[in-house]
């Protein structure tokens, strides 16, 4: 096998050798920051980083030590623009160079840092603060933001997945109307309880709401997917804002759940935190 002499073409050669679309967003995401550290480095186009530069201990030290501090964040987080890099994503950026460098049979072998694990939930408690968060809409978050975000805790309640598998998830995932109501999550089905799906239903309601002029107004097909934008997103580049209704990015579920467990339980959760665990295992 040839690797690309220039990286953006060996990042995407990588990439489309991956199968899980969550591991290839993550490894581009981070790939792509490494990259474009290296040109900001450099004073250089990212055209003009090669393979050779990524594969460089050095440089993925420095950079990795560049992220450490915040120095590549792209967006706020809760501690401020400039807040040093999770764990987590520290561990997730160590990972993606060393699968890149192997695969490009000069492994670097860089020793990532112990994952952090959040604490999860134990049934009794996901259930509970579920009924919590969807008891009455917040003041500063949308209705609609407010009923899609409970409605994606409602479903990593019931199948105790995250929102890397949840995101995937169509309106045909959804059978609702049977004497026993269920849900699909990576082609697995899980029945759902009554509470969820009340807010399941609803939240389906509001998705069809947003999405009914698209046929008519954006000259397209029907939009299948159940997680959808609830607001006009930012006209970007000289074009007009995208309108409601579209589907919806991973970042944007994560945001509104962010914003939602803050304001109504005075700390962010992640979705996995639902996802329960036994209650001898707590």
């Amino acid at each position: 096998m040839i690797i690309p002499a220039r990286a953006t073409t060996a990042v995407l050669a990588f990439v489309d050798t991956l199968k899980a679309e969550s591991t290839r967003r993550q490894r581009t995401a981070f790939l792509d920051e490494y990259v474009a550290w290296v040109a900001g480095y450099r004073q250089c186009g990212t055209s003009k980083v090669t393979t050779k530069d990524l594969l460089q201990e050095e440089n993925a030290l420095a950079w990795l030590s560049a992220a450490q501090r915040g120095a590549t964040r792209r967006r706020p987080g809760l501690a401020g623009p400039t807040a040093s890099a999770a764990t987590n994503s520290m561990a997730a950026r160590t990972s993606s160079v060393n699968v890149f460098s192997r695969w490009c049979g000069h492994p670097l072998d860089l020793v990532p840092p112990s994952p952090e694990f959040a604490a999860r939930l134990t049934p009794t408690e996901a259930h509970r603060t579920l009924r919590l968060l969807s008891g009455h809409h917040p003041a500063g978050m949308t209705e609609a933001a407010w009923e899609r975000s409970v409605a994606l805790v409602a479903l990593a309640v019931c199948s105790g997945h995250g929102i890397a598998a949840l995101h995937p998830v169509r309106l045909a995932d959804l059978d609702l109307e049977r004497a026993l109501p269920r849900a699909r999550v990576s082609g697995e089905w899980y029945p759902v309880d009554a509470v969820s799906r009340g807010l399941l239903t609803r939240w389906r309601s509001t998705q069809q709401a947003l999405t009914a002029g698209h046929l008519k107004v954006l000259q397209g097909g029907a939009v299948e997917e159940l997680w959808v934008t609830t607001a006009p997103g930012r006209p970007r580049g000289g074009r007009a804002a995208p309108p409601a209704g579209l589907p919806a990015a991973v970042r944007t579920l994560e945001a509104s759940h962010r914003k939602l467990t803050s304001l109504a339980l005075g700390t962010p959760l992640l979705v996995e935190q639902f996802c329960p665990v036994l209650e001898d295992a707590a």
